[in-house]
């Protein structure tokens, strides 16, 4: 969840969040600042998978990928400014930035977007006048692969007896 986490803070400081960006809620209910941007941990689910995948690698190799479990993290973010027009920029560079999905340890994980609420300066806990608030979906999985032996026919010799 580490790699997804720091893309996520990436592509915040590139939509245009400059400073800090918190990553836990104690960080976010202390800062003072009025320019904030968050990505928090929200939760995880794993679900076991039965899902098998038979592959060649680079070298050549037969290989079994079996996806164990499925992989659900769920991340918030929040962007918060002094005017709804700040608040939105940043938002629609963060959504323009975002891709499908994004590759990690050679494995890949969707990305989604959860639904966004706004929230007025004193309905927040932030110093900020307003703020976006939305999750993002990441689902991915944990692999394990294999070698698959294949058996040449020539080099098989019968016992007679």
């Amino acid at each position: 969840m580490k790699a997804e986490r720091d893309f996520l803070v990436q592509k915040l400081k590139d939509a245009g969040i400059h400073g800090k960006i918190h990553e836990s809620m104690k960080s976010l209910k202390n800062c003072n600042e009025v320019h904030v941007g968050a990505v928090l941990r929200t939760g995880e689910d794993f679900t076991r998978s039965g899902s098998k995948k038979k592959y060649t690698d680079q070298e050549g190799h037969r290989k079994q990928r079996n996806k164990l479990f499925e992989r659900t993290s769920e991340l918030h973010v929040v962007i918060a400014d002094t005017d709804e027009a700040k608040v939105e920029e940043i938002l629609t560079n963060f959504l323009k930035s975002i891709s499908k999905g994004l590759e990690v340890n050679g494995n890949w994980v969707d990305i989604e977007i959860g639904k966004a609420d706004w929230v007025e300066g004193d309905d927040s806990i932030l110093k900020s006048k307003i703020a976006v608030e939305f999750d993002v979906i990441l689902t991915g999985g944990i692999y394990v692969d294999t070698d698959i032996i294949t058996a040449k026919v020539d080099s098989v010799e019968a016992n007679k007896e």
